[in-house]
């Protein structure tokens, strides 16, 4: 495949991911048949036998997820098997991000016990969790993890599903935890249908497309796959909760991109355990009912406008004090005993996608315990970074991409010396998956349109280790200038073309009294930006997302 505008650009973005010309289509056209089967995962057979043997003994099955936007996905997914297959006797659970925490907790399993469970099933957590497991056993409840997240060492569960391990072959290690939750699913159909419909598990690749494009994995190999099919099936899901969300939020479903995942729909289902229960988003989601899909849709966009208020504001607190440093490091860490270690994931994502490197911000819980949230940018992991000076932190989990982080007021100030001492010395084991990948293209302002548009599409969806083509262009005219939004904390340049067509630059968060350069009506200035396709309003339109403005 080759195309024929900007085919320079084109080779470029082939060459920079190490695509070479046999491996071509298969990237630009992802093929579910080459997902790696799901018995090549460790424990995959135990866990899969187990789960039928519940169902065939009728034993009461109870699926304990993450709170986030890839556990509760992943418990829909697995919601979806059981209503497809009929079984009744199972419920879910999923924790209280401040009354609970991460994982399994022993509180949990006590209640897990009380619904008469026989088999307990976790999403997206449990590998660390020794004690809790230990403790289901203790009162004859068995086992099943399924997680991407990093440990030293496992459990002694029934069995243990996770690409991580250290005993794993599996061929690919960066699937999410919704993902693996789909793969049981599957390896439960491959040996016994349950009368479901063959494919029908297909229809929950939506929840999969969510939770790749939400939890920092790497989108290539299984992943680039499961995320352009799970965007295939969003764009024509008819979940009622989905449907919802998307009329309240004035969305045309039909062209959704990983943007309007991770900036719309991601952070409506965090909402539900940042500002609230988060079994309203599972609900949501897994609804059957229009009525009840309206009120969890109308409830979730109330509590995150909340939460956009608040993070929004510290986003703009965060970039004003980056701003004021001569010289940004090699990993940021910013905090203030004041900000809510809730939100600071969202803080986190969005310093990323500005300062294109990794990001650890940090607040104060209610305890007065020094927590946070990190980011990792284009396949940097961020569990073997903070392994490197683990004693820095009083504790840190999580995976490659995102995780969390505990540490005393006394390290926190040499936290980014350590860290970006760190980086340096961190040993790439992958360089496919490591490799740095926002190198400028160099195009001229009358070039911004629908065929370089359609030159950079067939790379989507971007994320992690394939991440947006950077462009730098100078000398574009400003024709007008204006702050949009209804706080007015956003700002839109329009720039003047030599032939008069106009061409729109945004860029969130930021204002025009902002900028270190003033923008004034027929100067030139220089820019580095993405390119993007909004279709607000059901009205198509080829733009630029600003990183920096200079002269």
């Amino acid at each position: 495949m080759r195309t024929t505008h900007f085919p320079e650009i084109f080779e470029s973005l082939l060459k920079e991911r190490d695509i070479s010309p046999e491996f071509t289509l298969d990237f630009l056209n992802p093929d579910y048949t080459k997902l790696h089967d799901p018995l090549l995962l460790p424990d995959m057979e135990r866990a899969r036998d187990r789960v039928i043997q519940a169902m065939k003994e009728n034993e009461h099955i109870v699926v304990f997820s993450d709170y986030d936007a890839d556990g509760i996905p992943g418990a829909v997914v697995m919601s979806d098997f059981f209503i497809r297959a009929k079984y009744e006797n199972v419920s879910f659970y999923i924790p209280h991000r401040h009354d609970e925490g991460f994982g399994l907790n022993k509180e949990a399993v006590n209640e897990i016990s009380k619904r008469g469970a026989k088999l307990l099933i976790t999403v997206d957590c449990g590998t660390a969790d020794h004690e809790e497991v230990e403790h289901a056993s203790k009162m004859g409840i068995e086992t099943i993890i399924t997680d991407h997240h990093e440990s030293d060492l496992i459990p002694k569960a029934f069995a243990v599903v996770n690409p991580k391990r250290k005993d794993s072959t599996y061929p690919f290690k960066e699937l999410c935890g919704a993902a693996l939750a789909f793969k049981l699913v599957q390896a439960i159909l491959k040996k016994e249908s349950f009368d479901i419909k063959v494919g029908m598990e297909k229809w929950s690749l939506d929840m999969v497309g969510i939770a790749t494009l939400s939890d920092m994995v790497p989108l290539v190999d299984e992943n680039r796959i499961l995320a352009s099919f799970g965007l295939n099936v969003l764009r024509k899901s008819p979940r009622p909760g989905l449907s919802a969300l998307f009329r309240i939020m004035n969305m045309n479903q039909d062209n959704l991109t990983e943007d309007d995942i991770a900036f719309m729909i991601t952070p409506r289902i965090n909402a539900a355990s940042r500002m609230g229960v988060p079994m309203d988003a599972f609900n949501l989601l897994s609804t059957t009912k229009q009525l009840e899909a309206e009120k969890y849709a109308i409830h979730l966009e109330k509590i995150n406008n909340e939460r956009k208020g608040i993070v929004a504001s510290l986003v703009k607190d965060a970039k004003h004090r980056l701003s004021t440093r001569q010289d940004i490091p090699e990993v940021i860490v910013i905090g203030n005993p004041e900000w809510k270690p809730s939100l600071l994931g969202l803080v986190a994502n969005s310093l990323v996608e500005d300062y294109l490197r990794p990001v650890f911000v940090w607040g104060k819980d209610g305890d007065g315990v020094i927590k946070g949230s990190c980011r990792s940018y284009d396949g940097i992991d961020l569990y073997e970074l903070m392994k490197k000076p683990k004693d820095a932190f009083l504790e840190f989990g999580g995976h490659a991409g995102a995780g969390g982080f505990s540490a005393s007021l006394e390290q926190i100030g040499v936290l980014e010396q350590k860290l970006s001492e760190a980086l340096e010395k961190l040993e790439v084991k992958d360089k496919k998956l490591s490799k740095s990948i926002h190198s400028m293209i160099q195009i001229q302002i009358e070039d911004v349109g629908e065929n370089l548009w359609q030159t950079i599409s067939p790379f989507a969806p971007f994320g992690m280790s394939n991440s947006k083509p950077v462009f730098h262009i100078q000398n574009a005219e400003i024709k007008s200038t204006k702050n949009f939004g209804k706080k007015s904390d956003h700002l839109e340049i329009i720039f003047k073309t030599k032939e008069g067509k106009n061409i729109k630059a945004i860029q969130f968060f930021t204002t025009i009294e902002d900028q270190k350069i003033p923008l004034t009506v027929g100067s030139k200035i220089s820019l580095t930006a993405h390119l993007e396709k909004s279709f607000f309003m059901n009205r198509p339109e080829v733009r630029l997302r600003i990183i920096e403005i200079g002269l």
